[in-house]
């Protein structure tokens, strides 16, 4: 009876729970796992504290024409889907007497360069676009620019339209 007692206090001193025994001193200490759980605790704080330190800024959205300068870009709307050889590219000019020419400005989300695809220099500020092969089934945003007779240029008044989807008519 002395014997069992004896193996009975030996077995409450080491607890075992899975593949880790608890030892004399106690649960042994994983220095990979407490690592880990220190990285992800400080990834925790940071996405929470981060906010809340950071300065507000204002996002302007690409269709947010109440606050334009110089013009809106009325024509294509944002997302339209094109299945045509021509696109018309429409510029609403605030001050059309104080306009020289408007440029209209392309460039496809692929390779991110805007290329001139026209030019116009008298209202109304249209521009029917003989699509290049290389736009062809691709996303593309569209802007303008505007030049004024006094040299003022104002770049992309009312801002860019994007995701315009262009695909073989």
């Amino acid at each position: 009876m002395g014997q069992k007692r004896i193996q009975l206090e030996e077995m409450a001193e080491l607890e075992k729970r899975g593949p880790i025994e608890k030892g004399k001193k106690g649960w042994p200490i994983n220095p990979f796992g407490v690592v880990a759980l220190v990285i992800f605790a400080l990834i925790v704080v940071f996405l929470i504290i981060r906010p809340l330190l950071s300065r507000p800024t204002t996002v302007i959205q690409q269709n947010q024409q109440e606050n334009a300068t110089g013009g809106i870009l009325f024509s294509p709307k944002a997302g339209d889907v094109v299945r045509s050889d021509k696109l018309q590219i429409e510029l609403s000019v605030d001050e059309p007497r104080k306009v020289e020419k408007v440029q209209f400005w392309v460039k496809t989300y692929a390779d991110g360069k805007w290329q001139m695809v026209g030019e116009v220099t008298s209202a109304p500020y249209k521009l029917d676009w003989q699509i290049l092969d290389s736009y062809r089934n691709k996303a593309v945003a569209i802007t303008s620019h505007i030049y004024q007779k006094d040299g003022t240029l104002i770049k992309d008044p009312g801002g860019w339209r994007e995701g315009i989807i262009i695909l073989s008519p």
